[in-house]
């Protein structure tokens, strides 16, 4: 029998989660094994998860991958909706590009699911990743009294030739899907339901007379099939979304073909035309919402993606919302390995994602009614259409959905603020400085690259009036980059003076890199005096942890003492 392959992390599922986690982890000189059992580069499986808002997309640039994929998918930057073929305002898509404020990446980005699964492959097997493809998961179990930290013992097959080898791992990701097998073995339970609703989804190369069928996103409110999806995505393909209902139930039951499935979207149109050149992909499912009792048990076993929650595709929240708990999970994951940190800061994953997952799922149960032409009996005493509820409920809620307003509440790594208006767990701002000698910009985002590192972002003010300040400041940060490993912390200095007034910038005190706010833009999104400064500790995943005046530093080791473990902040 062969010996056991030993790695960091062991993580079942190869899709889009376990691939970014893989990935995000290969980025911190962490390492995992990867099993997936469908050969998803070769498999000719398209559909699915398609639409990725702003605040995903900030997080994939930070993670260095936007780029790749903004090469390949549809750039969307406008919607359109219909009823009885006229254009209606008031309604729609269109109210997410109206609230994409603070952001350079104020568009969507429609691509399928075997795209951005492609790019997250390519990314990590760069890294010297190499997925175990036509390998499943068959037991683990967890033996905490185990000599050594590999604590986690998973028997894994070859699909194909029954094979079998031994991973232990000092931690397992269950990124499995809805019917994931990790969280079956560890007995979590998922709580939730299956509701009555069941939606087509198709994709092709369509031809439609519908006016502006080509900016992205439409929404036809139709008397017959609910609220219409219309979405333009990658390589010319469009997709059509409509739903089951009663009457198509009833007339069809669960044995819808794709004749039928066509038919019924060429009415879902009228008095648009639609005809079909090509279908690369459909399919009939039922909508269920359910989320995870935990994501993290016994500080070893953790879920993510849709193995800790499932929705519907409504709101199209599914791929976003696994990138999050990926991106949340990747650096509080590292930094345990590494030593770094206390076991509460791993706990954080489940105590920040799990509540965002609760709120999306109460939100679907009126998105998946009233996109399926229901109003929920909660809502019946108010006289509103499903049609207005969809536009209401996605307003009310529209930072939420774009990822910008997704935020975690005060914890260990959310600290109350002495500086800035921005609140501790809320994104951190972006904006644009400039390097020494450089008259191009360059956006914070960009210096603040996602490889599991904490940015401690020192706001100097202008020099002249802040420069004692300034020097104690940075005495005080120089004793704290001592103690702390080199790969935690990054220092970059941004200091609100033109680019050309200070060619002489070894003048000006420093720690880390240094930056010159020209435009006062940085100072100014932290809404920080030039006068006064302050110093913003940015998590690894682009947070806020908190912030201090730059005259009062005396708890930012008290901050960092709450959750780095005890080794590095003995005296």
């Amino acid at each position: 029998m062969s010996d056991p392959i030993k790695t960091d992390v062991f993580i079942c599922g190869g899709g889009p989660v376990g691939l970014l986690t893989a990935y995000s982890l290969a980025l911190q000189g962490v390492t995992s094994v990867i099993v997936e059992k469908h050969d998803t580069a070769q498999q000719a499986m398209y559909g699915r998860a398609g639409t990725l808002y702003p605040r995903t997309l900030e997080m994939l640039d930070q993670l260095q991958l936007l780029d790749e994929l903004n090469q390949i998918g549809y750039i969307a930057r406008n919607s359109v909706t219909y009823k009885n073929g006229q254009l209606i305002t008031s309604r729609g898509w269109h109210i997410m590009y109206q609230r994409m404020h603070e952001t350079f990446m104020d568009y969507i980005l429609n691509i399928r699911q075997k795209y951005s699964e492609d790019a997250f492959r390519a990314a990590y097997e760069k890294l010297g990743g190499t997925p175990y493809i036509g390998w499943q998961l068959e037991t683990f179990s967890v033996d905490e009294s185990c000599e050594d930290d590999y604590k986690v013992t998973s028997t894994i097959k070859n699909v194909s030739s029954g094979k079998t080898l031994t991973v232990k791992s000092k931690f397992i990701v269950g990124a499995d899907g809805g019917h994931s097998l990790v969280r079956r073995l560890a007995n979590i339970a998922s709580e939730g339901d299956r509701t009555e609703f069941k939606w087509v989804r198709i994709d092709g190369h369509f031809r439609t007379d519908m006016p502006d069928a080509d900016l992205g996103f439409a929404s036809i409110e139709s008397e017959s099939h609910g609220n219409v999806l219309w979405v333009q995505m990658d390589h010319g393909v469009k997709r059509i979304g409509f739903a089951m209902t009663e009457e198509m139930l009833a007339k069809y039951g669960d044995n819808l073909t794709l004749e039928d499935a066509k038919a019924e979207a060429v009415k879902s149109m009228a008095p648009f035309t639609l005809e079909f050149d090509s279908i690369t992909w459909w399919t009939l499912y039922s909508i269920g919402q359910r989320v995870a009792e935990t994501f993290v048990k016994d500080d070893r076993v953790i879920l993510a993606g849709d193995a800790c929650h499932t929705h519907s595709s409504g709101a199209a929240q599914g791929m976003n919302t696994g990138v999050h708990d990926s991106v949340n999970l990747s650096w509080k994951l590292g930094g345990a390995i590494k030593g770094w940190y206390s076991p509460e800061v791993l706990r954080t994953y489940d105590t920040e994602r799990r509540p965002a997952a609760q709120h999306l799922i109460h939100l679907d149960k009126t998105f998946s009614a009233s996109i399926s032409g229901k109003v929920p009996d909660s809502y019946k005493d108010q006289n509103i259409t499903a049609d207005e509820l969809f536009t209401k409920t996605f307003d009310d809620n529209i930072q939420f959905n774009i990822g910008l307003g997704i935020h975690y509440d005060e914890n260990i790594l959310n600290r109350p603020s002495l500086a800035t208006m921005v609140t501790a767990g809320w994104r951190a701002p972006d904006a644009t400085v400039y390097a020494p000698g450089s008259k191009f910009p360059i956006r914070l985002f960009q210096l603040t690259k996602n490889t599991g590192a904490w940015s401690i972002v020192i706001l100097a003010g202008h020099p002249d009036k802040t420069r004692k300040n300034l020097t104690h400041a940075i005495q005080e940060l120089q004793k704290l980059q001592e103690r702390l490993p080199s790969e935690m912390l990054r220092f970059i200095t941004v200091v609100a003076q033109a680019v050309g007034g200070g060619d002489q910038w070894y003048q000006i005190p420093k720690i880390g890199r240094l930056y010159y706010d020209a435009e006062r833009s940085a100072h100014t999104a932290y809404t920080v005096s030039d006068s006064t400064g302050a110093v913003a500790i940015v998590r690894p995943d682009g947070l806020l942890g908190y912030a201090t005046r730059l005259d009062d530093l005396s708890h930012v080791e008290e901050y960092f003492s709450g959750f780095v473990a005890p080794a590095y902040m003995k005296d």
